[in-house]
């Protein structure tokens, strides 16, 4: 089980399908909302998880609606940056040297997402279930080790990353330079692996991921919380 480590929400962005439902992580999936649902599922598995959201679009919303006993802080160039920026920013939050994890605001998951992750390897979760074909994929060698993510591929970056050591630093570095806040975090990820950073890919055909980008994927992330 994983003990001690920060996880970032980033959760700003305005969901243009989506805007007429608010927040995404206000959405709400079978009894709860989507954020309710992650932290749930964090909780479960990682105990003394130190989780922030990054809040953007309906900031003061998203607050109010979710849990006290997490950090909330606010992305208020939202709509001029990228959810780096937004990764950033929960970095600059973090106090202590424990891994980070990255889970995107708009996911509905299942256990076995989170529950295989091994804290002491930086990794990503990869899954070929529930993601849209518009969604970014991996490429793997032969160990599951990533060597890059890009579009049109089958394996999918289920938008879950773990930053140790090495690749958390380059992680702080890259998410505060100014010059990337405007980039998304498959990116810098990239930009991680071209600097030395190695990430294991977490594959079980078990893991059910689904991004929230519209209505049908709302009945979609229904049937994983079955």
């Amino acid at each position: 089980m994983i003990n001690h480590i920060n996880v970032i929400i980033p959760a700003a962005g305005i969901g243009r399908r989506m805007k007429s439902y608010g927040p995404k992580p206000l959405i709400k999936i079978g009894n709860s909302t989507i954020i309710k649902n992650q932290i749930s599922v964090l909780q479960t598995y990682i105990p003394n998880a130190n989780i922030i959201l990054v809040c953007g679009f309906k900031a003061d919303r998203l607050m109010n609606e979710t849990p006290s006993n997490i950090l909330k802080i606010e992305n208020e160039r939202y709509k001029q940056t990228n959810v780096v920026r937004s990764i950033g920013m929960g970095l600059r939050a973090v106090t202590n040297s424990f891994p980070v994890m990255i889970v995107y605001g708009d996911l509905v998951f299942n256990s076995e997402a989170i529950k295989h992750i091994h804290l002491k390897k930086s990794c990503i979760v990869v899954t070929d279930q529930g993601m849209g074909d518009e969604e970014v994929g991996c490429v793997m060698d032969h160990h599951r080790m990533l060597t890059n993510l890009m579009y049109d591929l089958p394996y999918k970056w289920g938008q879950i990353a773990l930053f140790v050591n090495k690749e958390l630093e380059l992680l702080k570095e890259l998410c505060w330079d100014e010059r990337n806040s405007t980039k998304f975090g498959f990116e810098i990820i990239n930009q991680i692996i071209d600097k030395g950073g190695n990430f294991k890919c977490v594959y079980n055909d078990k893991i059910k991921i689904v991004d929230i980008d519209s209505s049908k994927d709302i009945l979609k992330a229904k049937e994983i919380l079955l």
